[in-house]
């Protein structure tokens, strides 16, 4: 007689009543094992391969969990429920090594799908703070092509004509939004993408991109 493997996930969570109710449930409602812990020690997490933590009031306690998880597992699935202030720590978590994260106002049926998708290798989250997350991520990702401009020794109007080179706009376009001559445009570009090493106006918008991959 055949039998049916149940893949096993640990619920942590600050207070056993949590944790056991946690486990309980979904274990009720899936396919998976459950384990209520309340310990976060190293020796213990590393029993397990997929984590569920619930948030208290220390985001880097649950950072360092993560971190300490996956740098003993580094295929483990970790998934964090509870309330984040911002996306930006959403991104925190993202980058300690979370692969999913559950809101604090969300359902029980949108944890369960959650953790279905975080367990199938990607990164989940509701709709709402998939939004704000990529809102975050694509402002820090300007702010570090901006930064590598920066590095790049480039002036600030150079900086700006680069910026209106990226909108594929011409010299004289350059000029009326600068309020500058369309010779003194050409001079800019001449000395950005000499700066730059680039030969192109179209080479040297693909500089920051260039420079991100590199970091």
């Amino acid at each position: 007689m055949s039998t049916t493997h149940r893949a096993s996930i640990a619920v942590l969570a600050k207070n056993r009543y949590r944790a056991e109710a946690l486990a309980l449930s979904i274990s009720a409602h899936s396919e998976h094992e459950t384990f209520p812990l309340t310990r976060a020690e190293s020796s213990v997490l590393a029993r397990y391969s997929r984590i569920l933590v619930e948030l208290d009031a220390n985001l880097e306690s649950a950072m360092t969990i993560i971190r300490n998880t996956v740098s003993q597992s580094p295929d483990a699935t970790v998934i964090v429920v509870g309330l984040v202030d911002s996306a930006e720590s959403i991104v925190k978590l993202a980058e300690a090594g979370a692969s999913g994260y559950v809101p604090a106002n969300a359902s029980f049926q949108e944890l369960l799908l959650i953790t279905q998708t975080a367990l199938k290798g990607e990164f989940a989250c509701p709709p709402d703070v998939t939004f704000a997350l990529f809102c975050r991520l694509s402002e820090l990702a300007q702010n570090h092509d901006e930064d590598s401009l920066q590095g790049s020794g480039l002036t600030t109007r150079e900086r700006q004509v680069m910026h209106l080179l990226a909108l594929d706009l011409s010299n004289k376009e350059i000029a009326n939004r600068l309020y500058v001559s369309e010779c003194t445009v050409k001079n800019h570009v001449h000395h950005l993408l000499k700066k730059l090493g680039v030969r192109s106006r179209r080479e040297a918008v693909r500089v920051p991109a260039r420079f991100c991959q590199r970091s």
